[in-house]
């Protein structure tokens, strides 16, 4: 197995599904974890539950990963907390099941946001911390 001692890392959209198992094994591996969710504020202060029960630190965050300023406060907070980061997973996606003819421009927008601009946005601001 591969150890992630000491090691921040964040992933989006963490609170449930393959989200919270990628932060539940990061923390397997020695990674204290940023646990980031959109919506359900009780799915990640469980997984933050199960990642503290292996004796790392769980750091909850909400943030919608397609709003800039949100982005931007959630990795103020984790430079505050931690003065770094290590490792980035972009997880965070939604999907539109829909008829094309029933879409509108607001429903792609909001699958665009959360899957284009969510990921450049966070990986924007990870490098940053990342370089540093």
């Amino acid at each position: 197995m591969f150890r992630l001692d000491n090691k921040i890392a964040l992933v989006t959209g963490s609170s449930r599904g393959i989200g919270r198992g990628i932060a539940l094994a990061l923390a397997k591996a020695g990674a204290d974890v940023v646990v980031n969710y959109a919506g359900n504020a009780k799915a990640a202060e469980e997984t933050a539950g199960l990642i503290s029960d292996m004796g790392r630190k769980a750091l909850v965050i909400q943030a919608d990963v397609g709003e800039e300023d949100q982005v931007n406060e959630m990795f103020a907070k984790i430079k505050q907390e931690f003065g770094r980061l290590d490792i980035l997973v972009n997880n965070a996606g939604v999907s539109l099941i829909k008829q094309i003819q029933d879409t509108t421009i607001n429903d792609y927008e909001q699958v665009f946001a959360v899957n284009t601009f969510g990921t450049f946005l966070y990986t924007r601001e990870a490098s940053k911390l990342m370089i540093a």
